[in-house]
């Protein structure tokens, strides 16, 4: 089915949260109301690539590895590592789940995203002096998998429109073993077997 889109910046908060909302109840995924309104936030962002990418001489965006900023984390005074962190954790979970399509032609995979993201957030979490910022990023940390999956549904609400569609939704079962994804394919009549991982939502 066509997903409705906001029409402004402006109702793009009212949007993405409907979609949030809808999506994790029909996978019974919860989230605090503080962390869900850390995940709509997030998504708003998505809507400007400034907030991802930088630009070089010409103008033109490219890319920002996680890596390098891992190495800008550890060589930043403590009172920057925060920071760092959490764009860190906040790139791996979109990478990994609203725009999980762009790692087709990398060299790293959807478990090094998870890797990653979870434990920015963890430490992230153990930097905080408030508590409601802790508990906000430990939930983070703690159901990043699940949280990256339901941000990859969001992102497939459009439909799926070609065979390499469902190609990429195949990889994507083969690292996680949703039983979510599993379903999807087997209504495209495409049954997936041998998941080395246990299916998680």
């Amino acid at each position: 089915m066509d997903r409705l889109k906001p029409a402004t910046v402006a109702d793009a908060r009212d949007f993405f949260a409907m979609e949030l909302r809808t999506v994790m109840g029909h996978h019974g995924v919860s989230a605090t109301p503080p962390s869900f309104d850390y995940l709509v936030g997030l998504l708003v962002k998505t809507i400007s690539s400034d907030n991802f990418f930088k630009t070089n001489e010409a103008g033109h965006y490219e890319e920002t590895l996680v890596f390098d900023l891992y190495i800008e984390y550890t060589q930043a005074p403590l009172e920057q590592k925060a920071v760092i962190l959490q764009r860190i954790g906040d790139l791996c979970l979109l990478v990994s789940g609203y725009f999980s399509d762009s790692l087709k032609s990398k060299l790293v995979d959807l478990d090094y995203y998870f890797g990653m993201g979870g434990t920015a957030y963890r430490t992230l979490a153990d930097l905080q002096t408030q508590n409601a910022s802790r508990a906000v990023y430990a939930e983070l940390s703690g159901k990043f998998q699940p949280y990256s999956n339901i941000l990859g549904e969001m992102s497939e609400r459009n439909g799926l429109q070609s065979n390499k569609d469902l190609l990429r939704l195949y990889e994507r079962w083969m690292v996680t073993g949703s039983d979510r994804l599993r379903k999807i394919l087997g209504e495209y009549g495409i049954q997936p077997i041998n998941s080395q991982k246990g299916p998680k939502q």
